[in-house]
């Protein structure tokens, strides 16, 4: 009996699955998947939502069209991590992903592309849990995924789609446990990572895959200016994003901060003048620190850097798009202050900087002034 139901429940996860045919391989849903994904990361989200729909009703029980839900949920309710109602929309989208990438995984056909699904669900539920500091919870969920990790080194030759997860997993194996050691006992058991084979997956991935070539873009910028500090190869990668889609304020705002770890200045003035929807907070906490930065570094008017960078310490922290900002302002009011003469303040402001960065450039810089003092 128990066999029985087992081969029925499959002949129906079969029938679902025959009856959609496999997302990868049906290139026209791909193109118009692709075309509203370049509507919501312009922000255009009702004709994306309006275009996405086709995809929805061709793909009912598959993982494409919870992932896609997600996707919308996130990028139009930014910052999700601030809005308690649409994370918990967002996180119910990816779980109705998984499952149904689980129903597609048991059949063997559609094990590879289940599996992409799977990763991709996994690591944005993983990202929410980081970004409330609960490092514990996404090294969990990173452990469920592992499992799909293993399988998925299968298919990184077969479909460009999976260099993204790839990549992803061979930088962040080592430097996630370096910047939260806690997590540390919880990834002894994963295979090792490869920070310059990761590196080299993402820039494949920009340059060959479809569904994941924009959040490839967007990590592998900030992996850059975060660890790496190729500050060039970040403006090329978030240039691009910014002219791509012009009206999307988080790709404008990496654009100005590359422009300015580039000293190009007149430049960087010009796009922070730009964003569309001044009123976000992301976006006031930005244009402020950018602010400070040229009043610090091209006008020398401290003064005025000063004021700007005591305001960004005013805004609520925001984990995932700002951060860094509130850390950046810190270093500019310790050189100030140490450049006024006050040794005292200086040191405590370099203190709270290297607190509170992740910025590889930046802790180098804090340090070295620090011992100076």
């Amino acid at each position: 009996m128990r066999n029985r139901k087992v081969l029925l429940l499959l002949v129906f996860l079969t029938f679902i699955c025959s009856a959609e045919a496999q997302f990868f391989e049906d290139i026209k849903s791909k193109e118009i998947a692709q075309k509203g994904l370049d509507l919501l990361y312009n922000q255009e989200f009702e004709d994306a939502a309006i275009v996405f729909q086709t995809v929805k009703n061709r793909y009912p029980y598959h993982p494409v069209k919870h992932l896609i839900s997600a996707l919308e949920i996130e990028w139009r309710y930014l910052p999700i991590d601030k809005n308690p109602e649409q994370q918990k929309r967002y996180l119910s989208e990816l779980e109705k992903s998984i499952t149904a990438a689980r129903n597609l995984y048991k059949i063997p056909e559609y094990k590879k592309e289940a599996t992409f699904f799977l990763l991709a669900a996994y690591g944005f539920t993983a990202l929410i849990y980081n970004y409330r500091s609960d490092y514990i919870a996404s090294a969990k969920v990173a452990q469920k995924a592992y499992s799909y990790f293993v399988e998925s080194k299968k298919y990184r030759d077969d479909n460009p789609e999976f260099l993204f997860p790839l990549g992803l997993y061979n930088y962040y194996r080592i430097q996630y446990p370096e910047d939260h050691p806690i997590t540390k006992p919880l990834l002894v058991f994963f295979e090792n990572g490869n920070k310059k084979q990761g590196l080299n997956d993402l820039e494949t991935s920009i340059r060959t895959s479809l569904f994941s070539k924009v959040e490839s873009n967007l990590y592998l910028a900030n992996i850059y200016i975060n660890y790496e500090s190729n500050f060039k190869r970040a403006l090329q990668i978030s240039k691009a994003l910014s002219l791509k889609y012009p009206q999307n304020d988080i790709y404008r705002i990496k654009y100005v901060e590359c422009l300015l770890l580039n000293h190009q200045y007149e430049e960087a003035i010009e796009v922070n003048k730009k964003y569309f929807k001044k009123n976000l907070e992301i976006v006031e906490l930005s244009q402020t620190t950018f602010e400070g930065f040229l009043q610090e570094h091209h006008y020398q008017n401290l003064n005025l850097a000063l004021s700007s960078y005591a305001r960004v310490l005013k805004f609520s922290p925001e984990e995932r798009f700002t951060k860094e900002y509130r850390s950046m302002a810190y270093l500019g009011m310790a050189r100030i202050f140490k450049a006024q003469n006050n040794p005292a303040k200086a040191k405590l402001f370099y203190k709270e900087c290297l607190k509170n960065t992740g910025y590889n450039w930046i802790k180098k810089a804090a340090n070295i002034e620090l011992k100076s003092l």
